[in-house]
């Protein structure tokens, strides 16, 4: 392998590391504002590209929040807190979250196939 091609595989391996750890710091923070200002969520499941690869500068953020509440999906969408990146969120409840996975219904299976629980109430 020539040195520019070893230079450049470096760089380009260093600043897959930066975005990795930068995004990391975006979900934690996010999680924090979540927690803290959409009252008690009982998980957090982060899928899509931030799980399976595939991430660059441009990417969202893909959640699905699982907290007990009475609204309408709708309405839960609009109470959730502003979030300084984008972001994709879905919110059921652990009955619904739960009828979702029995049912197979296909958006929760693919969502699930690459995804990390990010926050679980204790």
């Amino acid at each position: 392998m020539s040195d520019l091609l070893i230079i450049l595989d470096y760089h380009q391996k260093l600043n897959d590391l930066l975005l990795t750890t930068a995004r990391q710091n975006d979900i934690d923070e996010i999680v924090k504002i979540i927690v803290e200002g959409y009252g008690p969520v009982e998980k957090i499941i982060l899928f899509g590209s931030q799980v399976k690869g595939g991430v660059d500068k441009y990417s969202d953020l893909d959640l699905i929040i699982i907290k007990k509440t009475n609204k309408r999906f709708v309405e839960r969408l609009s109470e959730v807190p502003f979030l300084p990146i984008p972001t994709d969120v879905f919110v059921y409840t652990p009955e619904e979250f739960e009828r979702m996975k029995e049912n197979e219904n296909p958006f929760i299976i693919s969502a699930l196939q690459n995804a990390k629980v990010i926050y679980e109430k204790s």
